[in-house]
């Protein structure tokens, strides 16, 4: 049996890469259920690989800037665009994507091919940003979308126009991550370390914390089950953005901030955009 166990971790961790994607190719909501006016947006990635989005204009005649959404690893940006798609009232505009695999995105997921729609969704981002009211530019990654974001950013030719990143219960290593989960896994934890070996980090974030120098706000749920507190902690630390902000959420799960304590945390990041300079 535990021979068996051990042959069923070395094929976890060798197929460990596509385990990270779970992307479903069917729409869950539409918004205009919602009332919310939303454009669709097709771009290519930088492979030629055909992306889509969903582009919501802030409800307000002078935008005071534009978020691009990088979502977490399931599903796609049907459900996803539901935790940001508050911001739009308060006068920013709204850039979600999906990654290839993802929703109508084309293609299948994998490390490098999801770094190249990261970067070709930052020139995607800008450009609607640039005709849509201009003001602040933030990138705002989630679990997953956090270490994709992250890692792309300094290779985009305009980060030094990033007015703020956000990384919101985010990791930077993928090494990292598979190891904890492996090792929180009983019968695999015996062949956890493997992780170090088996798991690229050849497009992991923490491969480029010297070049992250934007303003960066880190947000962490201390109950968080899925991506443990210590990982954005981490990513908090080795970025070197002369402006940096952690915050931590005592009731805080997986990437539910804005669910909190009366809408407290929605009027602090509002706040926070306010104050950073362009």
């Amino acid at each position: 049996m535990r021979y068996l166990l051990m042959i069923f971790g070395l094929f976890f961790l060798q197929s460990c890469s596509h385990l990270f994607y779970h992307p479903s190719d069917k729409h869950f909501v539409d918004p205009m259920k919602f009332k919310l006016n939303y454009q669709d947006v097709f771009f290519k990635s930088k492979d030629s690989v055909n992306l889509h989005g969903w582009f919501f204009p802030a409800k307000s005649n002078n935008p005071k800037g534009t978020v691009i959404q990088f979502h977490g690893n399931a599903q796609n940006i049907s459900t996803h665009f539901f935790s940001l798609i508050w911001l739009i009232d308060h006068g920013y505009n709204l850039f979600t994507f999906d990654y290839r695999g993802y929703g109508k995105s084309e293609g299948k997921p994998n490390q490098e091919g999801i770094y190249l729609d990261a970067l070709a969704a930052l020139e995607k981002g800008r450009e609607l940003h640039e005709k849509n009211g201009k003001g602040k530019f933030i990138v705002y990654g989630q679990s997953l979308g956090g270490a994709v974001s992250l890692r792309a950013i300094p290779d985009f030719k305009y980060s030094n126009n990033i007015s703020l990143i956000v990384m919101d219960s985010a990791f930077a290593s993928y090494k990292d991550i598979a190891f904890d989960r492996l090792k929180n896994i009983w019968f695999l934890w015996p062949v956890s370390p493997l992780a170090f070996l088996l798991v690229s980090d050849k497009y992991a974030a923490d491969e480029v914390y010297e070049k992250i120098t934007r303003p960066t706000l880190v947000i962490v749920g201390m109950k968080d089950d899925v991506i443990p507190p210590q990982f954005g902690k981490d990513i908090y630390k080795g970025v070197k953005s002369k402006d940096k902000w952690l915050w931590k959420l005592p009731h805080g799960s997986h990437i539910d901030a804005y669910h909190h304590d009366n809408g407290i945390y929605r009027q602090q990041f509002l706040d926070l955009v306010e104050k950073i300079n362009l």
